[in-house]
């Protein structure tokens, strides 16, 4: 994958909460008249996030938001991000009054929304050998490791 986007109704607003909270850094910052939009490109290691304000945003009214429901939607639903130390960075957002979906499950992983409504999961990293991986799903009685760059 290249990048994921993103549309959010106050970009510096969205821009500083992925700083704060994941590490992200703008990389560009750009605006086409041409497509009514104007944003920024941020990197965590070799994840890019493209976030986009439409000059007239549009807000999608409210739904059931558990996070059944969430996963439900037919299209792009969620994207994840890993944690140093997830449990740490639940709290922090908890005492931050961020929007939670989930408590911590299984002391690995959570849902959270971003102050637009993105869900997002984030996962804890692992560290096998001195070396950051990151635990996939479970295929048949093994769990397969992917190295995380960051």
């Amino acid at each position: 994958m290249e990048h994921f986007g993103i549309s959010v109704l106050d970009i510096q607003r969205s821009v500083r909460w992925y700083q704060d909270i994941f590490g992200f850094q703008v990389v560009k910052e750009f605006e086409k008249p041409e497509l009514q939009i104007k944003g920024a490109v941020m990197k965590r290691g070799d994840l890019s996030l493209e976030i986009l304000q439409p000059y007239s945003p549009k807000e999608l009214p409210a739904e059931d938001s558990s996070l059944v429901a969430l996963l439900q939607r037919i299209g792009a639903n969620h994207f994840a991000i890993s944690a140093e130390d997830v449990k740490s960075l639940y709290n922090e957002l908890k005492s931050q009054k961020a929007e939670l979906v989930t408590e911590l499950i299984e002391q690995r992983f959570f849902f959270c929304k971003d102050p637009d409504g993105t869900l997002i999961e984030i996962k804890q990293c692992q560290q096998h050998d001195g070396v950051t991986v990151r635990e996939d799903r479970q295929t048949s009685s093994n769990t397969e490791a992917k190295k995380v760059s960051s």
